[in-house]
C-alpha cells in the first residue's frame, strides 16, 4: 500500500523570505575544525569495491544499530553492506520497486529511513526483510528538478531533515548553493534555505571551480556539517552557524566521483564513489588521533 502526504506545492522557496548570512570562513580553522583529523591526501586509503547493483552508488547512511546503507540513483532499493568489505550483506525495495526518478541521497531517524529525490521528494519508511518490498510515506516540497537535491541528513537538533542542493539555490540566492530544512514535526519545508554557501569561496580563500554539493553528513562528535562537491572535488566542514571552518581538495586518484558521506560508528569518515561506468567505490579515512 502506497501512502501519501502532501505538504507543500511545487512553487520554487519564496525569493520574499530574507537571506540567511552566507557561508563565511572561519579564522580559528585549528581549533574548531574536525575536518583535519582525516586525512584526505592519503595516497592509499583503504577502499572497498561494492557490487556492480552500485554502479551509480548514490548515498551512504547509517542505521539505528549501527550498519551501513547505501542506494544508487536509478532504483528505489536500499542495500546494507559491510564495513570490512562493502559487499552487500541485505538488500530491500522501497514501493513497487518501478519509480523512475533520480535517487540522490538516505538519512535515518531511529528506525525511519529517508531517501530524497533530484527534485526535492522525501520518501519515509521501515526496513522490511532481507529482499523484501516496504511501503512508503511521500512528502512533497517546493523543491524541483531546477534545485536538483543532491545529498540528505538527518539533523536530530532541530528534527529537520537537510536537503543540499547542487542546482538553483532559490530566485534572490544567486551566487550561492543551498541547503534546506524540511521540518519532519511540521512535515513543511522551511521558506529560506538553512544554510547559504558562496560558489567559489570568500576573498583570499579561492576554491577550485564551482562549489556544488553533491553529499551532505553531520559529524556524530562535533556536530558540523561534511559537505562534498563532486564538481569541483573538494569538502568543506560547516557549523550551525553556517560557518566554513574548512576545506580540502579530495584527490581524483582516490576518489573518482564523491556523491555519498557519512560516518561509521568509530568515527571512521566514509565516501561513496559513482563508478562512472565500472564499480562504484567506498572510501574509508579513520579518525587521526590527536597529537
Amino acid at each position: 500500500m502506497l501512502l501519501l502526504s502532501a505538504c507543500s506545492g511545487n512553487d520554487q522557496p519564496d525569493p520574499g523570505v530574507p537571506m540567511p548570512p552566507r557561508a563565511p570562513v572561519s579564522d580559528s580553522v585549528a581549533s574548531t575544525s574536525w575536518l583535519s583529523r582525516y586525512d584526505i591526501a592519503e595516497k592509499t586509503p583503504q577502499t572497498h569495491k561494492v557490487s556492480n547493483k552500485l554502479r551509480e552508488v548514490s548515498g551512504l547512511a547509517i542505521s539505528a544499530d549501527g550498519r551501513l546503507l547505501a542506494h544508487d540513483d536509478e532504483d528505489p532499493i536500499v542495500y546494507v553492506l559491510s564495513f570490512a568489505s562493502g559487499e552487500i550483506l541485505k538488500r530491500f525495495t522501497v514501493g513497487s520497486g518501478f519509480m523512475e526518478m533520480d535517487f540522490e541521497g538516505i538519512a535515518t531517524k531511529q528506525d525511519t529511513i529517508f531517501l530524497v529525490s533530484s527534485s526535492g521528494e522525501i520518501f519515509a519508511f521501515r526496513e522490511p526483510g532481507d529482499r523484501e518490498h516496504t511501503d512508503f510515506v511521500l512528502y512533497r516540497t517546493p523543491l524541483s528538478e531546477k534545485n536538483d537535491v543532491e545529498g540528505l541528513e538527518y539533523d536530530p537538533v532541530t528534527d529537520c531533515l537537510l536537503l543540499a542542493c547542487k542546482g538553483s539555490p532559490g530566485k534572490g540566492y544567486e551566487g550561492n548553493k543551498a541547503v534546506y530544512a524540511f521540518s519532519l514535526k511540521a512535515r513543511s519545508m522551511e521558506a529560506a534555505p538553512r544554510y547559504l554557501i558562496p560558489t567559489q569561496g570568500e576573498k583570499g580563500k579561492k576554491r577550485k571551480g564551482v562549489f556544488s554539493p553533491s553529499g551532505i553528513a553531520l559529524h556524530p562528535e562535533s556536530g558540523t556539517f561534511f559537505i562534498l562537491s563532486a564538481e569541483s572535488r573538494q569538502i568543506i566542514e560547516l557549523d550551525r552557524q553556517g560557518v566554513v571552518l574548512a576545506l580540502e581538495e579530495i584527490p581524483s586518484e582516490t576518489n573518482s566521483q564523491p556523491e555519498g558521506i557519512t560516518f561509521a560508528p568509530d568515527g571512521s569518515m566514509l565516501i561513496a564513489n559513482d563508478g562512472q561506468g565500472e564499480q562504484g567505490t567506498v572510501t574509508v579515512y579513520p579518525v587521526k588521533p590527536l597529537k
